[in-house]
């Protein structure tokens, strides 16, 4: 029997790539970032032999795993192969039982140089669990606040551009944060995943202090954790990014316009709206957009519901700027923070 290795002893190796080979659907719903999925299963062969196993017919089941795996093996083999001519290569399943289990001695007994994870995805979600506080407490922050369309998104992206430390809580919940944060984007990540993808980037930052946008609690259906909330709002460096009403008219309706299935998004969230701006304002909305005058729509939302609804609370700011060339105000705030 080949033995499996720890997450914490694998994640030191250079060049590691993980292989997911549970099914699309467990892949596709959250996996560890950067993996591959190279399925021992189908999503329609696992849901199956699940049933069968389920059941209680045992036997049954495992011999089904076995033909349906078995014409997989060659296809996976080479792909393995030629992964680990130049990658570390590690399998892992959920637990990090049969699945990968038996591929990993298959491939392991046919001279194939790969690594198991011990305990598999569970065990991989564990150590985010642990440690996913700790590392957000390791670092120091800049939380910029500012209302809807000033240009906070902008300019987090210009100072990744130049190297510096940015969390885009945004980004990676693929969602802009408000009734309308989802207006022509795909779906948002899972929690776990979410939680994964923060992990992921919090730990490729140095020791320089790292950008974020301030959030609420919730950014669409993912929850921000209460330690980084905590942390950047607590922290002493505050920065205020305002801007005029014309321009964050014209920003939000370049960002949010840029897919044509937006405008379905956007009339669902007015939609909705109605039970906050009242009916009336609603259907006024409405006819608005059938119409495309899409200023109309914007600037109203931004004085009936966003600043309302979405206020800055007072606070002492460390800087406050007047967002007129968001590359002018990104390189300030580097300038002020010396970095």
């Amino acid at each position: 029997m080949f033995v499996a290795n720890t997450y914490e002893e694998l994640i030191n190796m250079e060049n590691i790539i993980f292989v997911d080979v549970r099914s699309e659907y467990e892949f596709q719903k959250e996996t560890i970032p950067g993996a591959i999925n190279i399925p021992i299963l189908n999503n329609d062969e696992r849901v199956e032999i699940s049933t069968i196993y389920d059941a209680g017919d045992h036997d049954c089941a495992k011999q089904l795993a076995v033909r349906y795996a078995s014409v997989k093996l060659e296809d996976i083999y080479m792909k393995l192969l030629d992964l680990s001519e130049n990658r570390n290569v590690c399998l892992f399943c959920y637990r990090g039982s049969m699945r990968s289990t038996v591929l990993f001695n298959i491939m392991k007994s046919m001279g194939l140089d790969i690594y198991r994870l011990k305990g598999g995805y569970k065990a991989y979600r564990k150590h985010i669990i642990e440690n996913l506080d700790k590392l957000i407490n390791s670092h120091e922050y800049v939380n910029i606040k500012g209302y809807t369309g000033v240009g906070k998104t902008e300019i987090l992206n210009i100072l990744e551009n130049s190297h510096k430390n940015v969390l885009n809580l945004e980004q990676l919940a693929n969602h802009r944060g408000s009734i309308l944060g989802n207006a022509g984007l795909k779906n948002q990540p899972s929690q776990k995943m979410f939680e994964s993808l923060l992990f992921d980037k919090l730990k490729s930052f140095d020791d320089e202090p790292v950008f974020v946008e301030c959030e609420s609690s919730k950014i669409g259906s993912v929850n921000i954790p209460k330690s980084l909330r905590q942390k950047y709002n607590n922290s002493t460096h505050q920065v205020m990014i305002n801007c005029e009403l014309e321009e964050r008219i014209a920003r939000i309706k370049s960002d949010y316009l840029k897919n044509p299935d937006a405008i379905d998004d956007i009339r669902k969230a007015i939609t909705y709206l109605s039970k906050y701006i009242g009916q009336s304002n609603s259907k006024i909305l409405l006819e608005k957009l059938d119409d495309e005058d899409y200023d109309y729509v914007i600037e109203s939302l931004i004085t009936k519901y966003y600043d309302i609804n979405y206020a800055v609370k007072s606070k002492d700011f460390e800087l406050e700027i007047n967002n007129v060339n968001s590359e002018k105000c990104a390189e300030e705030i580097m300038r002020f923070y010396a970095v």
